[in-house]
C-alpha cells in the first residue's frame, strides 16, 4: 500500500481493492489521498503481507509496490500463488532509489540518511538486509512464469518533491525519523544547495514491472 498510489489508481477498475501495511502513518496518508479523490471501494488493513490472509482464488490481481524486499518472500510468493484467481498475475512493480541509482548527487543524499539514521538502511522499526536470491529466482520456484517490463523515465527533482519522495519511504518515513525530522531535512536542503545551488537535480530513472502468472 504505501501511501495508496497503486491501490487508489487500481480502484476505479476493480469492484474492491484491499490496500496492506504495517506502518500506520503511511496508512493514514493513503486513506486521505484516497478521500480527496473521492475513492471509496478501498478496505484499508494496518498489518503485514505475512499477517495478512485471505481465502484461495480471491484476487484478478495482485500488486506490491517497491515492497517485496521486504518481505519474507520465500513465504508469500506460494501464499500469493493461492490467493489468486486461475491464470491471474502478481505485479511487482518499482522504481530506481537512491540505493541503487547512479545520479551524481545520490551519494550526498545517501550520507545525509545515514547520518540521520546510521550506516544500516531502515526499514521501518528494522534493518534492510541484502537479498540472498533475486525476486525472480524466488518467483519461478514457487510455480510462477514471468514476463519483466522496464521503462525509462527522466526525472527532475525540485527539494520539495523529493523530500516528500523520501518522506514515502520505508527507510526515511516520518515515523523512522520521529524528532530528527526537522534537522534531517535542513540538512538535505543544506548539503544539496551546496551541490547545486539550482535546487533541481535530475535522474534517469528506470521503472519496473515483474508480471508473474
Amino acid at each position: 500500500c504505501g501511501t495508496g498510489e497503486l491501490a487508489i489508481r487500481l480502484a476505479p477498475r476493480f469492484q474492491d481493492v484491499t490496500a496492506v501495511d504495517p506502518d500506520a502513518e503511511m496508512l493514514a496518508a493513503a486513506q486521505q489521498k484516497a478521500r480527496e479523490q473521492q475513492v471509496s471501494n478501498i478496505q484499508w488493513l494496518n498489518q503485514s503481507a505475512e499477517q495478512f490472509s485471505v481465502e484461495p482464488d480471491s484476487f484478478e490481481l495482485v500488486t506490491i509496490g517497491a515492497a517485496f524486499h521486504w518481505m519474507e518472500r520465500r513465504v508469500m510468493a506460494p501464499r500469493i500463488q493461492c490467493w489468486l484467481q486461475p491464470h491471474q498475475p502478481l505485479a511487482i512493480m518499482g522504481y530506481t532509489s537512491i540505493w541503487s541509482g547512479n545520479a551524481d548527487w545520490h551519494p550526498l543524499v545517501r550520507e545525509v540518511v545515514k547520518r540521520w539514521l546510521g550506516e544500516k538502511r531502515r526499514a521501518g522499526s528494522g534493518e534492510y538486509n541484502d537479498l540472498a536470491a533475486p525476486h525472480e529466482l524466488v518467483l519461478i520456484d514457487a510455480g510462477f512464469k514471468l514476463e519483466e517490463i522496464k521503462h525509462e523515465h527522466p526525472q527532475t527533482w525540485t527539494l520539495d518533491n523529493l523530500l516528500g519522495n523520501l518522506y514515502s519511504t520505508s527507510f526515511a518515513s516520518p515515523a523512522v525519523l520521529g524528532t530528527k525530522r526537522a534537522d534531517f531535512e535542513a540538512d538535505l536542503r543544506a548539503t544539496l544547495l551546496d551541490f547545486n545551488p539550482s535546487g533541481t537535480y535530475e535522474e534517469q530513472m528506470t521503472f519496473y514491472a515483474l508480471i508473474a502468472r
